[in-house]
């Protein structure tokens, strides 16, 4: 009989939660059939059968799990049972509808056809239970949070009620930098594009100020890492998420590493291995006319460093670069010096930095 385990996803949460069961308890499964979604402070994670048979559930939905805590069997199938039967099929041009779903809509007696109108790809037990739920009030909608919107949610307020953060903002003359990303993206046929150059900037600055990479301990300590890690707000439509560039890195190889975290975030592929470790954040604001951002700072670091968009001021472009820190680890005057850093170096790149 095979078993079903909590395997570790990352090294900040001791547990997670059990968000849906994705196969009826009893039901045929196949291998590699996912069955359960998992949610981490960073994200939710499918677990799949390793094997066919018959699935038992052991953990409620909802309930909290631990790395390694037994969650479901997959056992042999009795005579009377079905065989794992054909990969669901969606109907054209609509959604995928999974079994637990479509066996709640036949105990509600609801209408398939209804969670034609879900703004979803996957329809799932938990869509048709927002939809009952909406139905039964008569009047305005109800929607539940997702669990990565739930999960950011924790972490806004984690920051909020830990943190003693401070904010500086610096005004950058980005017509040089824009101009090299212009040359590069003509050179390597790539976009390229100030993001890019913020990264590896900030990424430079690791050795010079150490602890604007640093996590507290407690009140007396903190760690400083050997190297930076840079974390980069991704949000294509489908949620916030934050992959983290590891090293000192080429401003052409960050360009290609975001590109691939956009491609990643709209298709869903993100894992707990593109969204840990990272030691300081980069906030991108850069839709046109906004000039101010204030970040959070996430539970564990010391800074978040904040873009705003690109404005024309007279002959030269310039952009508000903001930085919120833990004002128990840094103080005011090494801001300025670490803003006017970054102020240098995008005022004056070099095409790799």
């Amino acid at each position: 009989m095979g078993e079903i385990r909590v395997p570790k996803l990352n090294n900040n949460d001791s547990e997670y939660t059990l968000l849906e069961w994705l196969a009826e308890d009893g039901a045929p499964v196949r291998r590699d059939d996912p069955v359960a979604t998992l949610e981490t402070s960073k994200t939710v994670e499918e677990l799949v059968s390793e094997q066919d048979g018959a699935l038992t559930q052991l953990v409620r939905t909802g309930m909290r799990c631990v790395p390694g805590q037994l969650i479901a069997r997959v056992g042999p199938m009795s005579a009377a049972d079905p065989a794992p039967g054909p990969e669901p099929v969606p109907a054209a041009g609509g959604p995928l509808v999974t079994a637990p779903a479509r066996a709640l809509l036949d105990e509600l007696g609801l209408d398939p056809a209804l969670v034609a109108g879900l703004d979803v790809k996957v329809v799932r037990r938990t869509d048709v239970e927002r939809l009952a739920a909406e139905m039964a009030t008569g009047g305005g909608r109800t929607r539940t949070l997702s669990g990565h919107q739930r999960a950011v949610g924790r972490t806004v307020t984690l920051s909020h009620q830990a943190i003693p953060a401070g904010y500086t903002v610096i005004k950058v003359d980005v017509t040089p930098a824009l101009a090299t990303a212009r040359t590069l993206t003509r050179r390597l046929r790539r976009l390229v594009g100030l993001p890019d150059l913020l990264v590896a900037a900030v990424a430079r600055l690791h050795d010079d100020f150490p602890m604007f990479f640093a996590e507290l301990i407690d009140d007396q300590t903190v760690r400083i890492p050997d190297q930076p890690r840079v974390g980069v707000t991704i949000d294509m439509g489908s949620g916030l998420y934050v992959p983290v560039i590891r090293d000192r890195l080429a401003v052409p190889d960050i360009a290609e590493r975001l590109a691939e975290f956009r491609r990643l975030a709209q298709h869903g592929g993100f894992g707990e291995e593109h969204l840990t470790g990272g030691n300081i954040v980069v906030t991108l604001h850069h839709d046109a006319d906004i000039i101010l951002a204030i970040p959070i700072i996430f539970p564990g670091q010391t800074c978040a460093v904040a873009l705003t968009s690109p404005q024309p001021e007279g002959e030269r472009t310039v952009a508000a670069i903001g930085l919120a820190y833990d004002h128990r680890i840094v103080n005011g005057r090494e801001v300025v010096l670490f803003l006017q850093a970054l102020k240098e170096t995008l005022e004056r790149p070099s095409e790799g930095l």
